[in-house]
This record gives C-alpha cells, structure tokens and sequence, in this order.
C-alpha cells in the first residue's frame, strides 16, 4: 500500500478510535494502535494496516468511516460511480463492473439452489413462472412438462457426476486465472471484492467461463459434457413431472 493511502487510513483510523472511545464502546486500557490492529483483522483479515494492499484500502476506509458514524461516506467510497482509475478501458466503469458482478452471482445461485432444492420446490417455483408467463395455459399443454424435465435431468446430472455444485471457491479460482494473482481474495462479501478487483473485461470473461462449466456439470453444453446414462427410457421415466407427487 502506497503512502498516500496509509496516511488517510491512519487518520480515518484515529477519528474512528476517538468517536468510539467517547460514545463508551471501548476500555480506557485499550491503546489507539492495539484497537487499528484488531479493526484491520475485522474489516479485510489482515493484522494491521502495513499488512494491507490497494485492494484493501477502500474497504478499510469504509469501516472507519462507519466507526466514526459517517456511514454515507463509507456508503460513497464504496458505490462509486464513473471510471475506476484514469487509464481505464472505455466502458470499465464501477456501474459496469458493479452489474457484471451481480449477474455472475445469479448465475452461481441459480446452479446452486437447483442443485440443493427439493424437487417439490422447484416444481412449485415453476409451476408459478409457468402460469405468469403462459397465462390460460394448461399445465399438460404447451412445452412445460417437457421443460420442467430439462430442469430435472441438469438436476440429475450434477448429482451424478458426485461432485456437488460448483461453489464460490470456484469462482474465485477462476477469479485468480484471470488476474494472475494467485492470492487473490474476494471478502465476505465476494460480488463486491469482484467489482472491485476486477475489470469488466476479466468480469466478462470470468462470466463465460463460469457459464460454460456450469453447463458442463449440468450437461447442457456440448454432446461431450451430457451425460449419456439421463437419455435412457428408465431415466426419462423417473423424471416424469406426473410421478413427482408420488415420489417426493
């Protein structure tokens, strides 16, 4: 971390100590630098802020910030707006970047929750989009039965291949790949650390990436990544949303 940005962390770090030192929320014993420590390790892990990159600096700020009651500053810092630095690409924007992030989250959660929801539950959820988006349409007419059994075989096919879904690690492996930095890490909040450490053109490529394993795990891809044994008669059957009251 450069100097220009230890000096302002420190002076946002004593602001904080001195607010809450005042308001009672701390022991008279507890020294100004033991307090900036154990707020380092709460804000980004990290022991202290000597220990911290550019990365944290922002998220650093803004914890100080809230500690010293200026949570709309904190919330300023954070949700910035224009282009992330001066050399950046036409088009790199934190709004961009900020909806890249949130889109690729959509997708790890939908893979997720298919992966991990009861078959009552997905049905149910489709049986509501199938009636908003195809009002008047009986359930027995029309492609949904036949879509709700696409639902089912990717379902079917992440549980075959007994690796579970693909999870957040995934994403920040793909995450390190694209920025070569093998350290790499995305916080508590992950969507935010991706908005903020990566470009939109690594977010795009981390998204396709994403997208394209997903796809393989749920063998909806290409004829090599679908699981053959999910075409047999047998396996149809066993997914007929007709069967489901019976067997869930």
């Amino acid at each position: 971390m450069k100097p220009s940005e230890i000096t302002p962390l420190v002076m946002a770090a004593r602001k904080a100590y001195d607010i809450q030192l005042n308001l009672g929320n701390l022991d008279p014993g507890d020294s100004f630098n033991t307090w900036r420590h154990q707020a380092c390790m709460d804000a980004v892990n990290k022991p202290g802020i000597t220990a911290c990159n550019h990365d944290d600096f922002k998220p650093l700020l803004a914890h100080f910030q809230c500690l010293a009651g200026d949570e709309s500053g904190a919330f300023r810092n954070l949700i910035q707006t224009g282009k992330p630095t001066d050399n950046a690409t036409p088009g790199d924007t934190h709004e961009a970047r900020r909806q890249l992030a949130h889109i690729i989250g959509e997708i790890l959660n939908a893979h997720i929750h298919l992966a991990t929801s009861p078959v009552p539950t997905l049905l149910a959820e489709y049986v509501e989009v199938f009636a908003a988006t195809e009002p008047g349409v009986e359930w027995e007419e029309g492609s949904g039965p036949a879509a709700f059994r696409i639902l089912l075989d990717r379902r079917a096919s992440i549980e075959n291949k007994g690796k579970g879904p693909i999870s957040v690690g995934y994403v920040v492996y793909i995450v390190r790949s694209k920025t070569r930095r093998p350290d790499l890490v995305l916080g508590k909040d992950w969507q935010a650390g991706l908005a903020e450490r990566c470009t939109v053109h690594q977010l795009r490529q981390i998204r396709n990436t994403l997208v394209n394993r997903i796809a393989a795990v749920e063998g909806v891809g290409s004829s090599s990544t679908r699981n053959k044994s999910q075409c047999s008669p047998e396996a149809k059957s066993a997914r007929d949303p007709k069967q489901i009251d019976t067997r869930w």
